[in-house]
């Protein structure tokens, strides 16, 4: 009986130990405290990344919208010179290339 007793007593020391190990590893030692500062730098930058990234999908939605309106353009244009040299054939009038 004694022997359990003991046993179990040093059980949960033992378990008291180690829950206080865990305990100063992780909230109070300077490396926990140094590994929590870099989880906050870390967590700083990835925010600026992703706000850079946002930055930057925005000017290349931009860039694509121009891009579309250009080629509109020139679609238009290319449209027009066609209809026009059409016209100029019909009245026997040599386009020049």
């Amino acid at each position: 009986m004694e022997d359990v007793t003991v046993w179990g007593v040093g059980s949960g020391l033992g378990l008291l130990l180690l829950l206080g190990k865990i305990g100063w590893d992780r909230f109070l030692s300077p490396e926990a405290k140094a590994n929590d500062a870099l989880v906050a730098q870390l967590s700083e930058r990835i925010t600026a990344q992703e706000n850079r990234l946002v930055l930057l999908e925005s000017g290349l939605d931009e860039e694509r919208k121009a891009r579309r309106a250009a080629e509109t353009k020139v679609y238009e244009l290319t449209m027009r010179v066609m209809r026009l040299e059409f016209e100029l054939k019909k009245h026997n009038i040599e386009v020049p290339q």
